[in-house]
């Protein structure tokens, strides 16, 4: 569980929603040409406000299989309703390609690590909250490494979705992939010593 107390504006309790397999499939399906591909230099840039990264979500532990050699496949992608999906998953799979990072289908069995997606709006007086958590998992289904982060959005009505536009969309996709993209490259600080992460581009955006 993210302990996000100190951080959230007033809420109003929401019902989940659950979104469909097309998240996944779409983004997976865009990625099979194998060439891997620069970001545009007239790619949208997140320009949403991010929460600080929580202390737990950094952790050093080294991925088993060089990132030279690793390939994902996003398996799961919840909370997140019909009419954002798309959005997200054009948005991952283009920040993905930008990083060099490989990209299976749905459900292949020869993907080096399986990535499960959980995205929640909660809508209050001021502004929205959206979580995103992203569990990095082996293939045997351990998990290796947990991803979060917070993005505020602006005004809901009822459903705090409303409230979420494609820049936001867009910042949870490009920090996903820069947390994703560091923790495949963390390089060892010397013997005895904890793993540091890779450094990553930095991200367009104001974080508070």
């Amino acid at each position: 569980m993210i302990d996000v107390a100190r951080q959230r504006v007033p809420m109003r309790r929401t019902a989940a929603v659950l979104a469909t397999g097309a998240l996944a499939a779409l983004l997976l399906a865009g990625c099979q040409n194998g060439t891997a591909s620069k970001v545009t230099a007239n790619a949208a840039a997140p320009t949403a406000r991010t929460l600080n990264t929580p202390p737990e979500a950094v952790s050093p532990t080294v991925p088993p299989i060089p990132a030279a050699q690793a390939t994902l496949r996003f398996d799961q992608v919840l909370g997140v309703p019909t009419n954002k999906a798309d959005s997200l998953a054009t948005d991952l799979g283009r920040y993905a390609r930008g990083r060099n990072l490989t990209l299976v289908r749905r459900g292949d069995p020869t993907a080096s690590y399986r990535v499960l997606g959980y995205l929640s709006a909660v809508g209050g007086d001021e502004a929205t909250n959206v979580t995103y958590v992203w569990d990095i998992l082996d293939a045997s289904g351990n998990r290796l490494h947990r991803i979060t982060g917070i993005e505020i959005a602006g005004k809901a009505d009822a459903d705090p979705w409303s409230g979420v536009n494609e820049a936001v969309l867009n910042a949870v996709a490009a920090r996903t992939v820069e947390q994703i993209y560091a923790w495949l490259n963390q390089v060892p600080a010397g013997p005895g010593a904890p793993p540091m992460p890779a450094a990553a581009a930095p991200m367009p955006g104001t974080a508070i």
